[in-house]
């Protein structure tokens, strides 16, 4: 009972301090001691839900994603806004909603552009439409766009193999890591 209801209590809190009438205005020491506040609250959410061992707590990380995104929506300019955006992405895609995951990916894409975070979004945007979507064509513009976007990025690399892989069956995909396998083996 207590894995279920510490998230639910903590996303109520959130949200209870969130209103933005009542927080400090952005840039003061009050606006900084609440988003310290809420990062903190959030750790506590992240330690609770993954170090659990009982096993995966659908409810526990839906109360973890809408925490996320209530701190962006009151913290918008805080560096940990994409952050949580992202990682609240990971998580919807975790709950088996990738629709929901590429939403985050693209409001990460186009609320944060200077985001570290952002060639991770490009790709996994790309990834989760591939592997999740299965929409081959529209994964293959996606990866496109990493590559276009990122061309010395190690996920330019990682998205012109994945291009090759799209038109592969799973057992033609298998054949070529074997080849690979084997081909290493002799280079040894």
């Amino acid at each position: 009972m207590i894995r279920t209801s510490l998230p639910i209590i903590l996303f109520v809190t959130l949200l209870a301090c969130g209103d933005r009438s009542t927080a400090p205005a952005a840039g003061t020491d009050g606006d900084m001691a609440h988003a310290i506040e809420g990062a903190r609250r959030i750790a506590v959410m992240e330690d609770s839900l993954f170090n659990d061992t009982a096993g995966f707590d659908a409810r526990g990380a839906q109360a973890l994603v809408d925490v996320y995104l209530a701190y962006a929506k009151v913290h918008p300019l805080d560096s940990l806004a994409p952050e949580f955006l992202f990682r609240a992405a990971s998580v919807k895609r975790s709950l088996r909603d990738p629709q929901g995951s590429i939403a985050l990916y693209d409001r990460l894409i186009r609320d944060y552009g200077g985001s570290p975070k952002l060639a991770d979004a490009y790709y996994l945007k790309a990834f989760v439409i591939d592997s999740d979507l299965g929409r081959k064509g529209e994964a293959k513009l996606a990866y496109q766009e990493v590559i276009r976007r990122f061309p010395d990025h190690a996920f330019a690399a990682d998205a012109r193999r994945m291009i090759d892989l799209l038109g592969l069956s799973d057992a033609e995909i298998l054949e070529r890591f074997e080849r690979m396998a084997d081909s290493s083996k002799v280079g040894s």
